[in-house]
């Protein structure tokens, strides 16, 4: 009873609060450290336009070390608003941290965007390459101590720090799908060449995705992903086997 109470004290007052903030009000609730973080919310929703660099750094600096609503609220309105001009280094490190955010629908927002700014795509390439490089470097080295991301999927299930790896390389992954070019060519082979080996299907299923994307593809490697025993991977590279041979 006293619960009902409470949740009816509670709707009342948020019903008595002003949640329609104007442009100025939302950049003023977002810069007050002390604002409370579901009014943050709020005004992150309300958001129409992002009008200055200001602004964009304002909403990037709540992309990140803040609660995970604030995080998915601000990653969902960029994939909306955000414009390429507001582009810094600041902006850049602030993508780079959150397209491994541990909550998913803020990496999912994150990889949209990307997908819409061929420019966008360009500067983070080389750093996301640099990314799964030293990833990759950290997963050998702990598989050479621990085993399981190569052969045993069991001993990697119950291990925090293992699957963690796990989850920033796939989203690293991803968004390598998305930038991709040419010039990164030999670069991304090599990786791929290391990363169709994981036990998890998910990574070998993005292995097979960029390899699909790629003009100069490795006859060797796309002949892994269409002999792969899971679906899904095979489905990634299923149009370019030649049926024919």
């Amino acid at each position: 009873m006293d619960n009902n109470k409470k949740t009816s004290y509670e709707t009342i007052e948020l019903q008595d609060m002003k949640l329609d903030f104007s442009h100025d009000e939302i950049f003023e609730n977002l810069k007050n450290e002390n604002c409370e973080d579901f009014i943050k919310i709020f005004s992150i929703i309300n958001l129409e336009e992002i009008k200055t660099f200001e602004e964009a750094q304002v909403l990037f600096h709540h992309l990140t070390n803040h609660p995970t609503p604030i995080r998915e609220a601000v990653a969902l309105k960029l994939e909306e608003k955000y414009d390429y001009k507001f582009f810094n280094n600041e902006i850049k490190e602030q993508f780079l941290k959150s397209i491994i955010d541990i909550n998913p629908n803020v990496c999912r927002s994150i990889c949209a965007i990307v997908a819409k700014f061929d420019n966008l795509k360009n500067n983070l390439a080389d750093e996301i390459i640099l990314k799964i490089k030293n990833l990759l470097s950290e997963i050998e080295q702990n598989d050479k101590e621990l085993g399981g991301f190569y052969e045993d999927a069991q001993k990697i299930r119950k291990n925090h720090a293992k699957n963690k790896k796990l989850f920033s390389l796939y989203w690293y992954l991803e968004c390598l799908s998305i930038c991709a070019e040419e010039k990164n060519n030999s670069e991304v082979l090599e990786i791929l060449k290391e990363t169709i080996k994981f036990n998890d299907y998910t990574i070998r299923e993005k292995t097979a995705k960029i390899l699909a994307k790629l003009k100069n593809k490795e006859q060797d490697l796309l002949q892994i992903a269409i002999a792969d025993e899971n679906f899904y991977v095979k489905n990634q590279v299923y149009d370019k086997i030649n049926f024919e041979d």
